[in-house]
């Protein structure tokens, strides 16, 4: 979630993308080590910069084969 890496993201927007990606609901996530929600957060947010990443590389290559 790119919104996670642009400063600090509203509470709710991580308690949400976490509940959804782990399948934890919110009081399940409360219970979890803030240590462990530190490192899933580097995990999605490095699942998604690489994502982003791709999707740029795969614009790029398009944009090479339409000229």
């Amino acid at each position: 979630m790119r919104a996670m890496r642009r400063g600090k993201p509203h509470p709710s927007l991580v308690t949400f993308r976490l509940c959804k990606e782990f399948g934890w609901t919110p009081r399940q996530l409360s219970r979890q080590p803030a240590k462990t929600i530190e490192e899933f957060i580097v995990i999605l947010n490095e699942v998604d910069r690489q994502g982003e990443e791709e999707m740029r590389k795969a614009e790029r290559e398009a944009r090479k084969h339409v000229r």
